[in-house]
């Protein structure tokens, strides 16, 4: 994947996003990076790498084999068992976007839902036992829920399970497919093939009628033994914590898809696709009718529009005004602004607003307030190249 300035900047204001509802939670959550190559000759690494086969990056050198990254999890659980942790402390989580690389074959890559390196929200969760991790996956999956539906798709869960965990925890199966509030599909594995007990995966139906799994949860019985994480009980004694794997929106690049899924869907219903305001990467755009008569007062409005955290840009190039509506049109750009004499004299903005269809006239601060009020709750960044158009390549 290579990223220009527009996407580059959704790349980034999705793992702000990402963060940000990792801290909604109301978990203590601790942020870290690591190293993204791992040495086979520690045990747990190769332990864990066997169930990955093939799809490793195998890297030789004269200290042995090393991996390049395929899950944060090591990175984190090595830094977990030097902490000196007491059970007042769970549950606590530990969170990284971490680059990561599986070796697909060419027939399997799909442009920002299978790739060879991602960048995955991984948040691990240390649960004093069992049923704390119950009571912690209850409320990481209602939220793993609510994300999705903000964004208006749903999910169709695929429950990887082993029966004596069904068994013994039916009731706390129930309350989750009873939240999703429609059937899911139950996958029973063998006990004790995988470190985990529970795997769900949250999948979206896509506009091919393909299913995509965005979403996972995970809770992890077997990795704080191996890795040697352990605890402090009440009665002074080492326990081993039960671990939660999630990440709640996906990779990066998956909770893309997804948006870009969803205006795939609009499209055929004929709406106009578009993307959340948040995350489009020039959120209005200015044009002015006679460049040379009217762009300084097209600053003036960009400096205002950029003091209220707005991404705005002037197109300033030598071309007709319907040509460079046009081209703001096929960037998606939400809000589109043309200045000329009118609007100057009598102190308004005819503004475009793409997901309406309409044209409308209204002051600034009306704009600003739209703006912020679809913007609210959610990350910024400042433009990712000049605001002149004329100025790009």
């Amino acid at each position: 994947m290579r990223f220009l300035p527009e996407s580059a900047l959704m790349i980034d204001l999705i793992m702000d996003y990402a963060w940000d509802v990792v801290r909604s939670l109301g978990l203590p959550v601790f942020y870290v990076k690591g190293t993204n190559m791992f040495n086979l000759r520690v045990k747990p690494i190769y332990e864990h790498a066997k169930l990955f086969g093939e799809r490793l990056y195998t890297i030789s050198t004269d200290h042995g084999d090393y991996v390049l990254r395929f899950a944060a999890c090591h990175q984190q659980f090595s830094m977990l068992k030097d902490w000196i942790i007491s059970y007042k402390d769970l549950p606590f989580g530990v969170f990284e976007i971490a680059d990561s690389y599986r070796y697909e074959q060419p027939g399997e890559l799909s442009l920002c839902f299978r790739l060879r390196r991602f960048l995955m929200p991984d948040l691990h969760i240390l649960c004093k036992d069992l049923t704390q991790a119950k009571e912690v996956c209850l409320i990481i999956h209602k939220k793993i829920y609510e994300e999705v539906r903000k964004v208006g798709r749903d999910y169709i869960s695929i429950y990887n399970i082993t029966k004596s965990f069904l068994d013994e925890n039916w009731e706390f199966v129930v309350e989750l497919v009873k939240y999703e509030g429609k059937p899911a599909l139950l996958t029973f594995y063998p006990e004790g093939l995988y470190y985990w007990v529970i795997n769900i995966e949250y999948n979206i139906i896509d506009h091919a009628k393909r299913p995509r799994e965005i979403a996972t949860l995970q809770i992890d019985v077997g990795n704080a033994k191996r890795f040697n994480i352990t605890y402090i009980d009440e009665n002074n004694e080492k326990k081993y914590p039960v671990i939660i794997h999630t990440a709640i929106i996906g990779s990066v690049e998956r909770y893309l898809y997804m948006l870009l899924d969803k205006a795939a869907y609009d499209e055929k219903e004929g709406k106009v696709p578009s993307l959340p305001t948040w995350l489009s990467p020039i959120q209005v755009r200015l044009i002015p009718v006679n460049v040379k008569q009217h762009l300084n007062y097209a600053l003036k409005i960009t400096s205002v529009l950029e003091e209220n955290r707005i991404r705005v840009d002037v197109d300033d190039r030598d071309e007709s005004v319907s040509r460079r509506i046009r081209d703001a049109e096929k960037q998606w750009i939400p809000y589109i602004v043309v200045i000329g004499d009118n609007e100057i004299k009598n102190n308004f903005l005819t503004v475009r607003i793409r997901r309406e269809r309409k044209v409308l006239t209204m002051t600034l601060n009306e704009l600003i307030n739209i703006i912020k009020s679809e913007i609210k709750g959610y990350p910024w960044r400042p433009l990712t190249m000049p605001k002149l158009v004329s100025r790009r390549p």
